[in-house]
């Protein structure tokens, strides 16, 4: 009695057409993805053939059928492969795979902002939106902005800002210029979490006044020569960087921690009446020169005063 072990010639031809369709790939550069994907629908024919095949000679032959599982379990899963491919390329991850494959973390130039206040502007109202900004004073007329943001490039893609507008929005209204930093585009791909890391430093003339809403984000305020007052409100750590020649008061108020050059804070603590122990914040007051200009910082749970 002879025995027919279905299956070993259907590993065998799927042995054989792995290993072309492996080597036409790197022969000739080709996507090995998609000629597996025209490949594979072949081994369940050939499988199929191979058990038709044997069923018929074995009623003419005095013959046992035996099904070798380790080679049919081999062939199932080379077919599997190919449907997980159909599968992931019709639901477009497996593009998104490519893309990811295919691209580099970059650090990139913000598009820069320039504009001139003119003599109609007195003061400057900002919006720092979610992302840490650093704000300086400035001898020139103009209010500018740059710095840089991470991205994950795709190979033939453009960068994401192109324009200042693509993550400002800016409106004259009066005497005032309102900047707001808007949030920045969100990558929802399976392989990014979606936010990207920016990096801004705004100028804003010395001579202007300023209101600054930290929207609980870390600041950086450089105000070097005052030429006018500045109040930042809501801001998450406030870090003040002063020059030795520094002329100015700054006014803390409600402020979890005061930290700076020793003896310098003139410290009220107040408790805020909300009935929870140890909510306790401060007024402070932090003098440099004669103080005739001020910068007020309200709402703010850190302010860290440093000399540079």
């Amino acid at each position: 009695m002879r025995t027919w072990r279905v299956g070993t010639i259907s590993m065998g031809i799927s042995l054989v057409g792995l290993g072309l369709v492996l080597l036409v790939s790197q022969i000739t550069d080709m996507n090995l993805t998609t000629i597996l994907l025209s490949w594979w629908p072949l081994l369940f024919i050939i499988l199929g053939m191979e058990i038709l095949f044997y069923i018929y000679f074995s009623r003419k032959e005095s013959s046992f059928v035996k099904y070798d599982i380790l080679s049919i379990l081999f062939v199932g899963l080379l077919g599997s492969t190919g449907i997980a491919l159909i599968l992931l390329t019709s639901s477009g991850l497996m593009d998104q795979v490519r893309a990811v494959v295919k691209s580099e973390e970059k650090t990139v130039n913000l598009p820069g902002f320039n504009e001139k206040a003119g003599k109609d502007i007195e003061r400057v109202v900002l919006d720092s939106g979610s992302y840490p900004l650093t704000i300086e004073s400035g001898v020139d007329e103009e209010v500018s902005i740059f710095g840089t943001y991470d991205e994950r490039v795709m190979e033939g893609a453009d960068s994401l800002l192109k324009k200042a507008e693509d993550y400002l929005m800016i409106e004259r209204n009066g005497d005032t210029l309102y900047i707001s930093f808007k949030d920045l585009p969100k990558k929802n791909g399976l392989f990014d979490n979606g936010m990207m890391n920016l990096k801004a430093t705004l100028i804003i003339p010395a001579d202007l006044a300023a209101e600054i809403d930290g929207q609980s984000t870390d600041l950086v305020v450089k105000p070097r020569r005052l030429l006018n007052d500045w109040n930042v409100k809501d801001s998450g750590n406030l870090s003040v960087f002063l020059q030795s020649n520094s002329d100015l008061k700054i006014d803390a108020r409600g402020i979890k921690e005061l930290e700076g050059p020793e003896d310098t804070w003139k410290v009220t603590e107040m408790k805020e009446d909300t009935g929870e122990e140890g909510n306790v914040k401060k007024n402070g007051i932090f003098n440099t020169g004669e103080g005739k200009h001020t910068l007020t910082v309200t709402d703010t749970f850190n302010v860290n005063v440093q000399y540079q």
